[in-house]
């Protein structure tokens, strides 16, 4: 049976390599040269299963009116004549309770877990080279208010299996030395060892030479999806830049670009473009060799091999993925504070990116309206963080099989 994976990002290249491995024949398109070439390509590298709070929370809530002015702010949410933002801006505000909130918190948290357990056994059976580093992720607070959020919401998740180690700041210091040379006040921290680090380009072009070189997997890279055709409830063809492209199943893994192919075949998805910017420099000994989250900056650090990957903010544009030089200031600026002996003199990496982002905080999974399409898209700022466990989910839905977590609250049918 022949399945087409539209996209070749972390969602596409192991939602190919989960089916492939299972038997089936398998074709991925993607209009780069090659895979995670886009919101892939240098993201801030944190495996991080453990952080399961959505974006959409009481405390971002209390926060917005005082960002919406700022440029360095860690979310920019500006009002703007765009019918798709301002829908996704309402459903965003709605889930900012705290019921609601925790019903996402859980709903992120089990397939997070989950997906630690997939990627564990995929590292095992490809020994793919990454630079993946199992030392988890160390967040650090510089405010007693922060700090204090965050100590709260993790005796909320250890109701759910997933515990972090509260530390004080030599504790902190003595789990990452670097931060010694720190200008920044640092209170205390916590400690998600079960967290994880690696360099998400790299993964998807090893994970997709694999699969060609081992289950025949067909790469079609250079080519735009124009749209999908159909007929009653299935999908026919894929209409693209080098003709159309046909299958018995197709899956939909085009990230923020996915409501653009869907929409016009009556597929309505609160999907929206959420920015990230991200910079990387050559490593010294004065960079951190654990990755860290600064709870306070909402800006996260990963040593990958002997780069220092940088990344943070959130900014709604569209679909304009250029970089805007004014987010990318606070960002250096605040590395350079917590990290003053790096190699700041040299030349630094820029980079922007779109984040398939829903208003609730889960993603999309599973079978669509149409018999043959099935959805894995809408990951947001954790499309690294689940993409194993989520490849393995619509997998299982494809095959009819029951999957091994739950997936309430993270298919199409909460927005029907």
């Amino acid at each position: 049976m022949k399945i087409i994976v539209l996209g070749s990002g972390l969602l596409g290249v192991t939602t190919a390599y989960e089916l492939a491995k299972r038997g089936y024949e398998v074709t991925v398109i993607d209009r780069q040269p090659e895979s995670g070439a886009e919101t892939s390509y240098a993201n801030g590298g944190q495996l991080s299963y453990s952080h399961a709070e959505p974006w959409a929370n009481p405390s971002v809530l209390s926060k917005l009116p005082q960002w919406m002015f700022r440029d360095d702010a860690p979310l920019v949410f500006k009002p703007r004549a765009d019918w798709p933002m301002i829908k996704w801006g309402v459903s965003f505000l709605r889930n900012c309770t705290s019921t609601r909130a925790n019903i996402n918190c859980v709903n992120i948290l089990r397939l997070g877990m989950y997906s630690k357990r997939k990627m564990e056994e995929l590292v095992k059976d490809t020994s793919l080279s990454f630079d993946y580093s199992t030392k988890g992720v160390l967040h650090i607070f510089g405010s007693e208010a922060d700090f204090s959020h965050a100590k709260k919401h993790n005796e909320f998740q250890q109701k759910f299996g997933c515990d972090e180690k509260v530390l004080t700041r030599e504790e902190v210091l003595a789990i990452e030395p670097a931060l010694a040379y720190t200008k920044r006040t640092i209170i205390g921290g916590m400690h998600a060892h079960m967290d994880a680090s690696g360099d998400a380009h790299m993964y998807c072009n090893a994970l997709a030479k694999l699969c060609t070189e081992k289950y025949g997997v067909k790469f079609e890279y250079g080519v735009s999806i124009r749209r999908l055709r159909t007929e009653g409830q299935n999908i026919t063809a894929v209409v693209t830049s080098k003709g159309e492209m046909t299958a018995d199943m197709y899956v939909m893994s085009l990230g923020s670009y996915s409501p653009l192919l869907l929409d016009p075949i009556g597929i309505k998805l609160p999907i929206y473009p959420m920015k990230g910017y991200s910079i990387t420099i050559e490593a010294n000994d004065f960079c951190p060799s654990v990755s860290l989250t600064d709870g306070t900056h909402k800006i996260v650090y990963s040593r990958l091999g002997n780069r220092l990957r940088v990344a943070g903010t959130a900014e709604f544009a569209g679909h304009d993925s250029t970089i805007n030089e004014k987010r990318i200031e606070p960002i250096v600026r605040a590395a350079k504070e917590l990290f003053p002996g790096a190699h700041w003199s040299q030349d630094i990496k820029k980079w922007a990116c779109l984040r398939p982002s829903t208003p609730d905080g889960p993603p999309i999974m599973g079978i669509s309206t149409y018999l043959n399409l099935f959805l894995n898209t809408g990951h947001g700022t954790l499309g690294w963080t689940q993409a194993a466990g989520s490849a393995a989910v619509v997998a299982d839905v494809i095959e009819g099989r029951t999957p091994e977590i739950m997936m309430q609250g993270m298919t199409m049918e909460r927005y029907l």
